[in-house]
């Protein structure tokens, strides 16, 4: 469990499967990322639960302090195509506009890198996703290059181990 002021941030667990798919069919969510059906959202979770396994990391929950109510997910995913660790976020329509994304990432990292031997971060968005880019650049990622991730085009943005944010 991560604790930030506003969150608390917890492995996705199969208790949270209606939430994740109501969240994976939100069309102004999904413009960006992949929408996911019932079937396809159980697999992801289990899929998550694997990586938690294996890699000591994964989905997060991203639940609102005082109410404990699910408002998104982000966390740390292994890519073995780009041997690399992303960071990655989403949350609900109605939790946009208040920060909440750039606090969670902001614990995201800094767990990454005090928990794992990681030299970098990866933040991997779709060129024109205007939000996700200003949370990237409010964590202090810079972009590093052009590359295709799952078929779309992305810009990858990194952040280095001892970055003044993350220390």
């Amino acid at each position: 469990m991560i604790e930030t002021d506003r969150l608390l941030l917890r492995p996705l667990e199969l208790g949270d499967l209606d939430q994740f798919v109501a969240l994976h069919a939100e069309p102004e969510v999904t413009r960006f990322i992949r929408p996911l059906d019932r079937v396809a959202a159980k697999q992801r979770l289990d899929r998550s639960e694997e990586e938690w396994h294996e890699r000591g990391h994964g989905l997060l929950a991203i639940l609102n302090r005082d109410e404990g109510t699910f408002i998104g997910r982000c966390g740390l995913k292994y890519w073995p195509q780009f041997e690399e660790t992303e960071l990655g976020w989403a949350l609900r329509r109605d939790a946009w506009g208040k920060g909440y994304a750039t606090e969670a990432g902001a614990a995201c990292l800094k767990w990454g890198f005090a928990e794992f031997e990681l030299p970098y971060i990866t933040a991997m968005i779709a060129p024109d996703n205007a939000r996700s880019v200003r949370v990237a650049e409010r964590l202090e990622f810079t972009p590093t290059r052009e590359d295709v991730l799952l078929g779309d085009p992305v810009i990858v943005y990194g952040l280095q181990r001892g970055h003044p944010c993350n220390r």
